[in-house]
């Protein structure tokens, strides 16, 4: 698997996301931040997208499972007939930014919506992203109706 990353793990690559976030929406708007998280769906996680087109979503679960677990944080995948479901009860990178007294900004967690639509764009999948707020989430995968 591609995105297994073993080294050392720097959380405060949180700290520097959400400064990023912050500054190109402040900076740049909406519309370009939501291009950056488009071009790391299509680029920068070229495989997954590319399996998701096969209609294979198991690598997309396997790196979903490795960053979770490798973080610490809380989560749980099931399926549901044709729909997988991952619930995330404790965000990894909003618990590290809100423990250290770090403002989160608004459109951090519009980095999982735009990434999961863009995924799943051109593939037979559908993936949503529900926000429960403060670092909980509900990510489905299911099979467009044809």
């Amino acid at each position: 698997m591609r995105y297994r990353e073993t080294g050392p793990l720097h959380r405060d690559f949180h700290r520097t996301t959400n400064a990023t976030i912050a500054y190109l929406r402040k900076k740049h708007g909406l519309r370009v931040l939501d291009d950056v998280f488009r071009s790391m769906a299509h680029d920068g996680y070229r495989s997954i997208h590319d399996d998701l087109k096969r209609g294979n979503p198991e690598q997309l679960l396997s790196h979903w499972r490795h960053f979770f677990r490798r973080e610490k944080g809380r989560f749980r995948i099931r399926r549901r007939g044709t729909e997988i479901q991952m619930t995330v009860h404790q965000c990894p990178a909003f618990a590290y930014l809100r423990d250290r007294g770090i403002e989160i900004d608004p459109a951090f967690c519009r980095q999982t919506i735009v990434v999961n639509e863009a995924l799943s764009e051109g593939t037979p999948f559908e993936i949503t992203t529900e926000v429960l707020g403060e670092g909980r989430c509900v990510q489905a995968i299911k099979r467009r109706v044809p």
